[in-house]
């Protein structure tokens, strides 16, 4: 996921060199940022996260 992610990112990176539509633009930085908090719910429902489940629960609501 974490590859798709960082292509989803050039392709904005290139989508703002090229002067893309704005929206279009916006579009895929949402995506991208949807995907980066899929994969921070993963890393803290994974079983090797060893924080307590408080702090999960604290850090989810803080960032994601």
């Amino acid at each position: 996921m974490l590859k798709r992610i960082g292509g989803q990112v050039n392709g904005i990176a290139k989508m703002i060199n090229d002067d893309k539509d704005c929206e279009a633009v916006m579009t895929q930085i949402v995506a991208a940022m949807s995907s980066l908090k899929s994969v921070g719910r993963s890393v803290l429902a994974d079983t090797t996260c060893s924080l307590p489940k408080e702090e999960s629960v604290k850090l989810l609501k803080r960032f994601l």
